[in-house]
């Protein structure tokens, strides 16, 4: 299936928060096309995270509300002083000042171990800093601390796809999909973590449920959906969710990209139906030769 080394080799840009990204990729066995590309439809699609984080990019939010706009208890009784601090590091975040926005949140959680937004906010810029495991246990400790805040399980699972632990990411993408199953951007993220690991069906299932509303912004969805679809065999399938796709974001950074793949799936089960019609001739053939011959 050589389709499926392309569409499982993107390099996908999808753990960045409003200060910097890193990088993460699909994991495929071989890569048979060589470097990847950035995928800057992921960006356009609000897979940058920054809605994961500390979104504070939409008036009227403060930085310790999630993308719901909510603010989890704990932070409310943070002490004057773990505000400052977090106050400081996050500002510091946002300036792409990794280091100095660590010594200010860890600051902020030593004053006040319970503080959610700065767990959230030190493991961003841990991720960030490719310090993967110590990001995973700020975002883990974050989500142990009030487990029914969406954006902190987003986190983690990010942190697990970089460490590369697919089932656990998948999971927590789940979980993640459970405390806000209407949000369209969640749903997003849960196809990338179910893709991620190779859970085919259920990227198909996630895209479909997606599809069956309101989705302006995650068009996406439908390119993990051709992915899984590809790699189960399906080749007319796949070619579907890429057109759904070019259909709804005709516009997108690398619509040239989608149409590329478009064509080559096209050309793919060409080669296949062709390949097959010929094969069913020559068994045809060689069956009544012997026929003939007796």
């Amino acid at each position: 299936m050589f389709r499926q080394t392309l569409l499982s080799g993107f390099v996908l840009a999808v753990l960045c928060c409003a200060a910097t990204g890193q990088v993460l990729t699909i994991p495929s066995s071989t890569n048979r096309f060589g470097s990847a590309f950035a995928l800057d439809a992921i960006q356009s699609a609000q897979m940058d995270f920054n809605f994961l984080t500390i979104n504070s990019q939409s008036p009227g939010t403060t930085p310790l509300q999630t993308p719901s706009g909510s603010v989890s208890k704990l932070d409310l009784k943070a002490p004057g002083k773990a505000q400052r601090e977090y106050l400081k590091g996050y500002q510091l975040l946002m300036r792409k000042d990794l280091d100095g926005a660590v010594e200010h949140l860890v600051r902020a959680t030593t004053v006040y171990p319970q503080f959610v937004a700065a767990h959230n906010a030190l493991g961003t810029a841990y991720l960030n800093l490719n310090q993967n495991e110590k990001a995973r246990d700020e975002f883990s400790q974050a989500a142990s601390l009030d487990d029914h805040m969406p954006n902190s399980y987003l986190n983690l699972g990010c942190a697990q796809l970089a460490l590369k632990e697919y089932p656990e990411a998948e999971a927590t993408f789940q979980k993640a999909s459970s405390l806000a199953p209407v949000d369209v951007q969640v749903q997003l993220a849960l196809a990338y973590g179910e893709f991620a690991n190779k859970d085919y069906p259920a990227v198909i299932a996630t895209a479909k449920e997606v599809h069956s509303r309101k989705h302006q912004g995650v068009a996406l969805v439908h390119f993990f959906a051709a992915a899984a679809q590809e790699a189960q065999n399906n080749l007319a399938a796949a070619q579907d969710e890429m057109k759904l796709l070019l259909k709804e974001d005709p516009k997108s950074p690398s619509a040239q990209e989608f149409r590329k793949v478009l064509d080559e799936l096209k050309e793919e089960d060409g080669k296949r139906a062709q390949f097959g019609a010929r094969g069913v001739e020559r068994i045809s053939e060689g069956g009544g030769r012997r026929q003939q011959k007796h």
